[in-house]
C-alpha cells in the first residue's frame, strides 16, 4: 500500500483534496439534480406501483431559465480597446490606429473561435448550475477558446470567487490513454518531464467518472481513457506556470508561460458569500417543480379514478358481458322484466372533485413565475415597427430590472475575457503582432480601391498600450442598433450630417445598406474625380495651346494683320459692287 502510494503525483494529491471539498458541498450531486429538472427528468429514481399512472412533469423550469438566459444574452456586448491616458495628441491618434488594429483582430479571433455561441453556453450553464467557465488558449499562431464544465476546474481557495487571486487551480479531462502516452513521449523529449519508458508504459485506464458532468453515459467508454489534470499556479515573478500530470505520471514539468494572467474567466449567475462557485437559478426552484408535479399528477390520478362514469352489471343474468364496451351491440339478460333492466345493467355516477387541488397547482405555478422573475408581464412582446428604438430600451430596461446583477456580472465576464486575451497577446507575440489597416486610394483612373495594408505592433508598443488601455464593453444589441440609426437618420434629415458622415457612422451590422450607401458614394466620387481629371487634362491643354501662341506670339500678329488687311480689301470690293448695282 506504502508502495502505491508513492506513485501517486502531487498534483492527484491537490485533486483528490478538491473533490472532497466539493463532495463536502454536495456538488456533483446537486449539479445532476439541476440538469435533469432542467431537462424534464424530474421523477428520476421514482419507485412507482405497476399499472400506476405515468406520473407528470410540468416543466415550468426550463421556460424560466430560456426566458433570463435570452435577456443576458441579448444584451450583445463587444471587446473594445480604448485609450485610456496619453500625453499629447499625437500619442492619442498612434494609440487610436493601434488599438483599432487591436479590435480587428479580437473581433476575427472571435468570430473563428465561435467564442460568442461558447459565452452563450456559458451563461446558459450558469444560470442551470451557478457557474459556467471559459478558457483560452494559444492552438499556434491563434488564440482559441473553450467552455469548461464548473466539475472539471478545482480551486485552491474554494471561498475566493475572483479567479486572478487563486493560489492554483487544476483542470481535469478525460483522454485517449494512447494519446496520452503520445504527449508524454513528446514533452519528454523536448526536456519538459523526467519520465522514464516504464513511467510511460505505466499510465493506463481508469474509471474516475464520477465527478465528470454527465458520468452515466460515461460507465461504458469504447476508447481506454484516462483523467489528465492541468496545474495552474502563480510564481513568486506574478506570471503563470503550468503542468500536468495523470495519476502516476508526472507528464509535463512546471513551465512559465510568462502570462501575468491566469487564462480562465468565469461567470456566476449569483454571488454567494464565502463560496467560489455562486448559486443557480434552478436550485430554487426544484422543490416548487416537485410539488407542482405532485399535485398534477394526483389530479390525473383522481380524474382517471373517478371522473369518468363505470358500468355496473349482474355477471350471473347478462349473457354477453363484453358487449357492454362495444358501440351499439346487443345485450343478452335472463329472466329480464321491464321494470328491473336498470337494476341488472347501471352506471356509477362520478364524483365531483374539489376545485382546490387546480387552484393550488395554478398559484404555484404563476407565484413561482412571478418571484423568479419570469411572469407574464415581463415576458410581454413589444411590436418593433410600432415603437421607437429608445422606447423598446425602455421597456427591456424596465423588464429586466431583477436580473440587472445577472446583465452586470456578464459584463464584468467579457471584461475579464479581454484582459485575458490582450495578455495572451503580449505573451505570444513577442517578436510583434502583425495587424491589417484598411486605406482607400484612388487609381489612375479616378476610381477609389480599398487596400488592406499589414503593419506589425512591436512588443515595445504593446507595453506602451497595456499602460494606457481601457477595455469597454459596448452595446450591439439590435435594439441598441435600431436605437443609433434612428438618431442618424434624424440627424440627417435635419441638416446636421451630411449622406458620407451618416454612412461613416452606421453601425456594421445596420439594418440600413450601409455597403450600398458606400457603393453609392464611391460611385459618386469615381464620378466627380473622372470629371475632375477631364477638366484638369483640358485646362492643361489649354494652357499648352496658350503659351505655344505665346512663344510664336510675332507670327500671329502677323498672321492677325494679313487676315485683317484681307477682309477689309474683301469688304472694299463688295462695297463698290454693291454701288455698282
Amino acid at each position: 500500500m506504502e508502495e502505491e502510494q508513492e506513485k501517486i503525483t502531487s498534483i492527484w494529491n491537490l485533486y483528490e483534496i478538491g473533490k472532497n471539498y466539493n463532495h463536502s458541498q454536495n456538488m456533483y450531486t446537486e449539479g445532476r439534480e439541476n440538469y435533469n429538472f432542467y431537462l424534464g427528468r424530474q421523477w428520476e429514481g421514482l419507485k412507482r406501483p405497476i399499472k400506476s399512472s405515468d406520473p407528470i412533469v410540468m416543466n415550468i423550469i426550463k421556460p424560466i431559465i430560456k426566458y433570463k438566459t435570452n435577456i443576458v444574452n441579448q444584451n450583445s456586448y463587444s471587446i473594445v480597446f480604448n485609450p485610456n491616458t496619453y500625453e499629447t495628441l499625437e500619442d492619442l491618434q498612434t494609440l487610436k490606429s493601434l488599438t483599432k488594429g487591436l479590435n480587428q483582430f479580437v473581433m476575427k479571433m472571435w468570430e473563428k473561435s465561435q467564442s460568442g455561441k461558447k459565452v452563450k453556453n456559458i451563461v446558459r450553464n450558469s444560470a442551470i448550475n451557478s457557474e459556467g467557465i471559459m478558457h483560452f488558449y494559444t492552438d499556434g499562431e491563434i488564440i482559441n477558446s473553450e467552455e469548461i464544465d464548473k466539475n472539471n476546474i478545482y480551486y485552491g481557495n474554494e471561498s475566493e470567487s475572483d479567479i486572478q487571486k487563486q493560489p492554483y487551480i487544476l483542470v481535469t479531462f478525460r483522454k485517449p490513454v494512447e494519446d496520452v502516452k503520445t504527449l508524454a513521449k513528446k514533452y519528454k523529449e523536448e526536456g519538459k518531464n523526467k519520465l522514464t519508458n516504464s513511467d510511460i508504459k505505466g499510465i493506463l485506464p481508469d474509471n474516475d467518472t464520477y465527478e465528470q458532468q454527465g458520468s452515466d453515459k460515461m460507465a461504458e467508454e469504447i476508447t481506454p481513457m484516462c483523467l489528465v489534470i492541468m496545474k495552474f499556479k502563480r510564481n513568486a515573478n506574478g506570471t503563470i506556470n503550468v503542468s500536468g500530470a495523470t495519476k502516476t505520471a508526472d507528464i509535463l514539468d512546471e513551465q512559465d508561460t510568462g502570462a501575468e494572467l491566469y487564462p480562465f474567466a468565469h461567470y456566476i449567475w449569483e454571488e454567494e458569500k464565502g463560496y467560489a462557485r455562486g448559486v443557480s437559478e434552478v436550485r430554487g426552484l426544484i422543490n416548487n417543480q416537485i410539488e407542482i408535479n405532485k399535485t398534477a399528477t394526483r389530479r390525473a390520478i383522481s380524474v382517471m379514478m373517478t371522473a369518468y362514469p363505470k358500468i355496473v352489471y349482474d355477471k350471473d343474468r347478462v349473457n354477453n358481458p363484453e358487449s357492454l364496451e362495444q358501440v351499439g351491440s346487443k345485450i343478452e339478460l335472463k329472466d329480464v322484466r321491464a321494470d328491473n333492466v336498470s337494476n341488472l345493467v347501471n352506471y356509477l355516477h362520478p364524483a365531483t372533485m374539489s376545485p382546490d387541488a387546480y387552484n393550488l397547482q395554478q398559484d404555484l405555478i404563476s407565484g413561482t413565475r412571478e418571484l423568479a422573475g419570469a411572469g407574464d408581464n415581463a415576458t410581454g412582446n413589444i411590436d418593433p415597427t410600432q415603437a421607437s428604438g429608445k422606447a423598446i430600451l425602455a421597456v427591456q430596461q424596465a423588464s429586466q430590472m431583477p436580473i440587472n446583477e445577472q446583465v452586470d456580472n456578464y459584463k464584468y465576464f467579457l471584461e475579464d475575457c479581454g484582459n485575458i486575451i490582450f495578455d495572451i497577446i503580449k505573451t505570444e507575440y513577442v517578436d510583434g503582432l502583425t495587424l491589417y489597416s484598411s486605406e482607400e486610394t484612388i487609381n489612375d483612373l479616378g476610381q477609389t480601391e480599398s487596400l488592406e495594408r499589414p503593419f506589425t505592433i512591436t512588443q515595445e508598443e504593446l507595453d506602451k498600450i497595456d499602460l494606457n488601455l481601457k477595455i469597454d464593453i459596448t452595446p450591439n444589441s439590435p435594439y441598441d442598433v435600431y436605437a443609433t440609426v434612428m438618431t442618424l437618420e434624424n440627424m440627417l434629415m435635419k441638416g446636421l450630417i451630411n449622406l458620407e458622415e451618416f454612412t461613416e457612422a452606421l453601425p456594421e451590422d445596420s439594418p440600413e445598406p450601409k455597403s450600398d450607401l458606400e457603393t453609392i458614394i464611391r460611385k459618386r466620387k469615381e464620378a466627380r474625380n473622372m470629371i475632375a481629371g477631364m477638366q484638369e487634362q483640358a485646362n492643361a491643354l489649354n494652357s499648352a495651346m496658350n503659351q505655344e501662341m505665346i512663344n510664336q506670339g510675332g507670327d500671329i500678329d502677323g498672321m492677325s494683320y494679313m487676315q485683317d488687311s484681307g477682309n477689309e480689301s474683301q469688304n472694299t470690293d463688295q462695297q463698290q459692287n454693291n454701288m455698282g448695282m
